[in-house]
């Protein structure tokens, strides 16, 4: 049972038996990284029927929320920055043509990079025929910590309809370190201001005590927003 735990979490890429990080990325903290994600799940499955047909998930790591299994009828597009989870994803999704994994260097999403990352999205609804060129709903879970969230929620503007629907799942400062933008959020009330200063709407929002406040120590930040 312990060696079947283990393969579960042993990521090409991310080495259980040889991992850099100690106890940020251990077989624990690879568990409560799966857990918080998927707390997640519940809020979008609440506004299912609002989805519409083109799905954008950022930064799902090993552990999409949106996939061909639980999600059969929609298009879904998933953006990464790590080249093992892109092969990943591929094998994962079933080589499933309405499903897409594109490379996007979230760390520098501007110039180059943001027209890359955009010719790439457009092949991507040119093949299935999405003559808006835009994203119905976006799924960002434990993303905010490594990126310009900021910019990063600006730009995201030229990829969303209007009324799209945006959920996010967010712990300050809980994640791998050595990896942290030093534009990160500093806490959940900056993220709120910040969202409604570049015109999104909150729906929902709710705040989650940490079940690991040894490891986790700040609360956890759900929201449900709209693109106005």
């Amino acid at each position: 049972m312990k060696e079947e735990v283990e393969n579960k979490f042993e990521w090409p890429g991310w080495s259980l038996k040889n991992n850099p990080h100690g106890k940020d990325f251990d077989i624990d903290a690879r568990k409560r990284m799966v857990y918080g994600s998927e707390i997640l799940l519940p809020f979008i499955y609440k506004y299912k029927n609002k989805l519409g047909d083109f799905i954008l998930e950022v930064g799902p790591f090993f552990n999409p929320l949106t996939s061909i299994k639980n999600f059969p009828e929609k298009n879904i597009c998933y953006w990464e920055n790590d080249l093992y989870v892109l092969h990943w994803l591929l094998k994962y999704n079933k080589f499933d043509p309405k499903i897409k994994s594109i490379y996007c260097n979230l760390n520098e999403i501007e110039g180059d990079s943001f027209m890359e990352l955009k010719h790439e999205t457009y092949n991507y609804f040119n093949d299935l025929n999405n003559t808006s060129k835009l994203f119905n709903s976006v799924m960002i879970s434990q993303v905010l910590n490594y990126v310009d969230y900021k910019l990063f929620l600006i730009i995201l503007k030229n990829f969303i309809k209007k009324d799209s629907i945006l959920f996010i799942n967010n712990v300050i400062d809980y994640g791998l370190p050595k990896f942290f933008s030093s534009k990160r959020p500093k806490n959940n009330k900056e993220i709120i201001n910040t969202i409604k200063e570049i015109e999104y709407e909150v729906i929902e929002h709710e705040i989650i005590k940490s079940p690991f406040p040894k490891s986790q120590p700040n609360d956890r930040l759900i929201l449900v927003i709209k693109n106005k």
